[in-house]
């Protein structure tokens, strides 16, 4: 139900359009890597599924927002995590996929929040446990469609990184989007995902995803250095984890 019902609505938008097409392509790829982290972290079989809708649908909003604001730039059109939600849940459209009631405050919360610089207060552990492993596999496929893929152009410019988003990256941050000012400062911004991991098993793939990430960005000095800090860090807290 849930795919077929996905594939329909998204079959009422331009597929051959590059960026739909991209969207369509990661949404698939994140319910997979939601459906594989949440049994690696011990989900109930429920859960696992819940994971699965949230991974599958949360971008909904991404192909409204590039039909009526003609660009994915959040800062230039709207919040797609809050648009994914208005289109689900005030347009009720969460019930061509999901009959279940009793999950969707924990779609909406997941979905809502996978994009924040910081998950909102909840006292509901559950929810929580959603919203982290979203946040985490939407970041693994990001880097993986930008470095592996290469679906999004991530080549340095010549221009030196932000002073301000640099500090924020050594002081592992989670740098405010309003500091980017070039394609390198973007990168940083990327690289600074290692820090948002909320699942340190999820830090393995993304280690992996950097590596592509990175080569076609080496030979820069901002990012080389900070490509060895991300490693470094990654390296560390596996250690930590005593996950090999």
């Amino acid at each position: 139900m849930l795919v077929e019902a996905f594939n329909d609505y998204v079959c009422g938008y331009d597929l051959s359009d590059r960026n739909i097409a991209l969207k369509y392509a990661h949404s698939f790829r994140v319910m997979n890597l939601q459906v594989k982290y949440a049994k690696k972290l011990g989900f109930s079989p429920e859960d696992v599924e819940i994971a699965r809708v949230i991974g599958l649908l949360h971008d909904f909003g991404r192909f409204e927002q590039l039909r009526v604001y003609h660009t994915y730039d959040d800062s230039a059109s709207i919040d797609h995590a809050n648009y994914s939600c208005d289109q689900l849940f005030k347009k009720g459209n969460i019930k061509k996929f999901v009959t279940n009631e009793e999950w969707y405050p924990i779609i909406e919360f997941a979905i809502r929040n996978h994009n924040k610089r910081v998950i909102e207060e909840c006292d509901d552990e559950r929810m929580l446990m959603h919203a982290k492993l979203i946040r985490d596999t939407d970041k693994i496929d990001i880097i993986y469609l930008m470095g592996t893929l290469k679906q999004v152009k991530i080549k340095p410019i010549k221009a030196r990184v932000n002073k301000k988003v640099l500090e924020g990256f050594y002081n592992h941050e989670q740098i405010d989007s309003s500091l980017i000012k070039n394609k390198n400062d973007d990168s940083v911004i990327r690289y600074a995902f290692a820090f948002d991991i909320n699942n340190t098993i999820c830090l393995k793939e993304l280690r992996k995803n950097y590596k592509t990430y990175y080569e076609v960005q080496k030979g820069n000095k901002d990012l080389d250095g900070v490509y060895k800090e991300t490693l470094k860090y990654i390296k560390e807290r596996l250690k930590n984890e005593g996950i090999r």
